[in-house]
């Protein structure tokens, strides 16, 4: 047994002393604790210095958030970049106002570019955040991967940021006014995915444009933003690419639709209006099945590209008496003839682009690996026949049959 002498100190101011006796095993015990503290502790006190400190801290109010950026051809050897730029300014108490600017400069490069805009501002400009990066149109008819070398080559750029062809100079689409009191380069963003949602236009980003233009056998698209009488900006179309320049060849809104049902892709829904015997029909394409056949003739050289696509969905519009019951197969059938023909003139301007978005080159070049590697590709796509074919199934009609 052990025991421990301890002074109580009562009312009276007196001391008394008490010896309070403990089991030997309990000091044992109280011992490997204290040891067991002693360690905990010291290994506390070396963790901090185990840890990685952020060496890089700067004050969001040094940084200027670049939102949006454009880039334009002004000259033969001379491009204009602009930027949206969120400025933030402290109103004091850990508030701040958030300010939408629009820089411009001219250079030679887009290195030198960024190296004006950043002179033209305090801070430190930080490109992390882009949205959006727009092309004009003249700029993209040159070639995009050599303007947008820089970005990739950055480890700290959004490669996620959505691209986009414009109608006209980018600069003049990213200085807009302002859409819905929200910075005009989200508005953008917001427009687009809408758009991209209804199956308008594909999503493209500057990661998917890279994995497209690198990868032989298929060509890139991409949407295009135009303003409305100036006081709009709408996107609906799609430019087609050949290679990593524009052709200067756009589908409008119903026939971007189609090349993208084509080319098997349907987001959330599709809205297509459709001319038929009783006057314009709008159907709302909810699934989608799509069947992709090339097959070549080595001694020929003659290539062939079927394509067939089921679409299933409903009457959103159709005018006819309401007291009648719907032909839902000579509707059918009619918006089918219509499709078909449509995509008929889709596969037209795809062969004037030269562009191959539906990817028949990727399939030869796996199928067909002796004809990919002796064809004039820059020229053998003109001669491509191309079968494309839909078929419609209208599985709902709303409340009216």
């Amino acid at each position: 047994m052990a025991g421990k002498s301890l002074l109580h100190y009562d009312r009276g101011g007196t001391f008394t002393a008490v010896v309070r006796v403990f089991p030997d095993n309990c000091r044992r015990e109280g011992g490997v604790d204290m040891k067991r503290g002693i360690k905990f502790a010291a290994c506390l006190s070396l963790l901090p210095m185990l840890l990685t400190g952020c060496w890089d801290i700067q004050n969001l109010t040094n940084k200027k958030l670049v939102n949006g950026l454009s880039l334009d051809l002004v000259g033969n050897d001379q491009m204009m970049g602009t930027i949206r730029t969120i400025v933030l300014e402290s109103k004091g108490g850990g508030q701040f106002d958030a300010k939408d600017e629009v820089i411009k400069a001219v250079g030679a490069s887009v290195y030198l570019i960024g190296y004006k805009i950043d002179n033209m501002l305090p801070g430190t400009l930080e490109a992390s955040k882009t949205h959006v990066v727009i092309i004009g149109e003249e700029l993209a008819k040159k070639g995009v991967m050599a303007p947008l070398e820089p970005f990739y080559r950055n480890p700290k750029f959004f490669l996620k940021a959505d691209l986009i062809i414009s109608k006209g100079m980018a600069s003049e689409v990213l200085s807009f006014n302002k859409i819905d009191n929200s910075p005009v380069a989200f508005g953008i963003k917001q427009i687009l995915h809408s758009a991209a949602r209804k199956t308008v236009v594909p999503k493209q980003t500057l990661y998917s444009l890279w994995s497209e233009v690198s990868t032989q056998g298929e060509d890139a698209i991409v949407p295009m933003i135009r303003k409305v009488n100036e006081t709009a900006l709408t996107v609906d179309g799609i430019c087609l690419f050949d290679g990593d320049r524009y052709s200067g060849v756009t589908l409008e809104r119903a026939d971007s639709t189609i090349l993208l049902l084509m080319d098997g892709t349907l987001n959330a829904q599709a809205t297509m209006n459709i001319p038929i015997e009783q006057g314009m029909s709008t159907i709302l394409v909810r699934k989608l099945k799509r069947s992709i056949h090339v097959t070549a003739n080595g001694s020929t050289g003659k290539i062939e590209c079927s394509v067939h696509v089921d679409l299933y969905g409903a009457i959103a519009s159709l005018p006819s008496r309401m007291d009648r019951e719907i032909d839902r197969k000579q509707v059918n059938q009619e918006m089918a003839d219509w499709l078909n023909k449509e995509s008929s003139v889709v596969t037209a301007k795809l062969r004037q682009a030269n562009c191959d978005a539906l990817g028949i080159g990727r399939r030869l070049r796996v199928k067909y690996p002796e004809l990919w590697r002796s064809m004039d590709r820059e020229q053998k796509y003109q001669n491509v026949v191309i079968k494309p074919s839909f078929t419609v199934h209208i599985n709902s009609t709303g409340v009216l049959n």
